[in-house]
């Protein structure tokens, strides 16, 4: 075993510490230890990650082929600083493009806000709302990220010209999540906390909606952009009207509608595909099938697609599989989740049963 580098023994003693190997070597540039761990593997992977940091390097620990296998890679050493400049400009640009789309919701002409800007305070009971709970959801990401020492990026907000006036927010994270509780934890805490703040935004938005006339005859509603509701929206407007006449349709008014797209956003990020949140929840709990299940939802959205006639779905499929969909995995690969976090993640997917739309948006 000459080939082995001075570095390489003393990493082989540091793993004999914890872990009674089998087999070593290297596998690609990965150097790799398979056998059985002697101590838990929260506890190994702590042990091994800070010996193997001082020789840059860090460890993932997971099963393969029916045994533990400790796998060193190179430490990512370019650590970029959180820079404010972007994420502030980003936030700025979000804020005009909503408060922009919030006044032409309340009745306010384009030609007149360009020639008065002021007007788009017109605007902000939508924009502010909104922000709010985009920034809540993906701050809540943040700073559970910041409890488990993951670093992690500043929100980016997304402006974009669509109804909203945005694409959302995201949080980009720059090393390893520590184990599958990090993981499962930073994932359903953004959830979480739009989920509470959107049905807070519609109640507190039953002030400001109207019964309003859609047709003339049932049949034949008037064109315009319709919503779609789910169960949960369903629900909580029932509260506000108990009947709705034929013929007539819910104005949401702007912190209403502000929190059905909070709603709609949070289901569709607890979707268990690829990076969303749901993806981070569904790794988790059920680790290399992951991937399974990210390809069965895909198919599921398409399916839904083409039975309700809403290409939105497949677009999002799309969209997933362009952006990723593997799940890289945490440090501690091994360790499974409690079962109160695994009540937590039904709870999660009753969430996103409740929030799912069939339909979310519709031109008539």
């Amino acid at each position: 075993m000459d080939e082995f580098k001075p570095l390489d023994w003393g990493l082989y003693d540091d793993v004999s510490g914890v872990m009674e190997i089998r087999d070593w070597g290297y596998e690609g540039s990965y150097i790799c230890f398979r056998g059985r761990l002697k101590v838990p593997a929260s506890e190994a992977s702590r042990e091994l990650n800070s010996r193997g940091g001082s020789h840059g390097l860090i460890a993932y620990l997971r099963i393969a082929g029916g045994e533990e296998l400790v796998k060193f890679a190179p430490i990512n050493s370019g650590r970029r600083k959180n820079r404010l400049f972007i994420p502030v400009l980003l936030f700025v640009v979000t804020l005009i493009s909503t408060l922009f789309i919030g006044a032409l919701n309340s009745g306010t002409f384009a030609r007149d806000i360009l020639s008065h800007p002021l007007l788009l305070l017109n605007g902000a009971p939508f924009s502010f709302t909104l922000i709010i709970i985009l920034g809540l959801h993906e701050f809540s990401h943040y700073f559970v990220s910041k409890r488990y020492g993951i670093r992690t990026s500043l929100p980016y907000f997304i402006p974009f010209p669509n109804i909203i006036g945005t694409m959302g927010a995201v949080i980009v994270s720059r090393s390893p999540f520590v184990d599958r509780k990090s993981l499962f934890d930073v994932g359903i805490a953004g959830p979480l906390a739009s989920f509470v703040l959107s049905i807070g935004a519609i109640i507190l938005g039953f002030s400001g909606m109207t019964l309003v006339r859609i047709s003339t005859h049932i049949l034949r509603p008037e064109p315009g952009l319709y919503l779609g509701d789910s169960l949960l929206t369903t629900a909580l407007f029932w509260l506000r009207y108990r009947q709705i006449p034929l013929g007539f349709d819910i104005n949401l008014g702007p912190i209403g509608f502000a929190g059905w797209v909070g709603l709609f956003v949070t289901g569709l990020n607890l979707l268990p595909m690829g990076q969303l949140d749901g993806g981070h929840i569904s790794y988790a709990i059920f680790g290399r099938y992951h991937k399974l299940i990210t390809r069965l939802m895909m198919a599921l959205l398409v399916l839904f697609g083409i039975l309700y006639s809403s290409p939105f779905w497949i677009v999002i499929g799309i969209l997933v599989l362009f952006l990723g969909s593997r799940h890289g995995p945490p440090l501690d690969d091994i360790t499974p989740l409690n079962p109160g976090r695994v009540w937590l993640a039904v709870g999660a997917l009753i969430i996103l049963i409740i929030c799912f739309i069939p339909v979310p948006i519709q031109m008539i």
